[in-house]
């Protein structure tokens, strides 16, 4: 009889564990899950965001944002932004888009406006974002790829850009084709976008978007 309890009681653990180790499974099946690498560095990221600036021209400013669990100035952290035009009027459209201009506004492009950073410290900016110890990058080539865009989105880029480097606040270097990865998989928090007006009625400067988003 003991016998036979303690062998009840040992396929309830086993089962218990089982169970657990599903759960387990399926939290991390399910949990955002990304990179950005920018030269030899990589950093983790753990959200995305979709910012939805409206039609222009004949496709719509729909722009793409991801960041780290942390950004601040004990470890390093990374952000992400590209300001992309879609087919699609909520959506990015899935597909491949290639690096274009702001004023033809065509779908499937990308702007030179995007900008990622990686370092200790990150900071939303009127109109940009510094890092106070590390690397912004804007991009200046290579393909940005959206593979599921429901519930979900599955995106990534591989690519080249100019690289600032930045030491206590400092531009301290800048290059130009550095490599750089950004790989991303997960749920992406939606909100329309906001833009700064110009510094004056008659100025012909582009708008400049608000990034407060990735910082909230």
């Amino acid at each position: 009889m003991n016998n036979s309890i303690k062998l009840l009681v040992l396929i309830f653990i086993a089962l218990l564990s089982s169970c657990s180790s599903d759960n387990e499974g399926d939290k991390d099946a399910n949990a955002n899950k990304g990179f950005l690498k920018i030269g030899s560095q990589t950093v983790e990221l753990s959200q995305g965001y979709l910012e939805n600036f409206g039609n222009r021209g004949n496709a719509y400013n729909i722009d793409f944002s991801l960041k780290s669990k942390s950004i601040s100035e004990k470890e390093d952290g990374a952000v992400v932004y590209f300001e992309l035009f879609s087919s699609m009027q909520n959506n990015l459209g899935k597909g491949d888009y290639a690096f274009g201009g702001y004023s033809e506004a065509l779908a499937y492009t990308y702007t030179k406006w995007g900008q990622s950073l990686l370092g200790k410290n990150i900071n939303a900016l009127k109109g940009g974002m510094s890092v106070t110890n590390g690397v912004s990058i804007k991009p200046t080539s290579g393909t940005f790829k959206v593979i599921e865009n429901g519930e979900k989105y599955k995106v990534s880029f591989t690519g080249k850009g100019t690289a600032s480097y930045f030491k206590d606040g400092v531009l301290a270097s800048s290059q130009n084709d550095v490599s750089f990865v950004m790989q991303y998989q997960g749920d992406v928090k939606r909100s329309e976008g906001k833009t700064f007006t110009a510094k004056s009625s008659k100025s012909v400067l582009r708008l400049e978007k608000d990034h407060a988003i990735i910082f909230n």
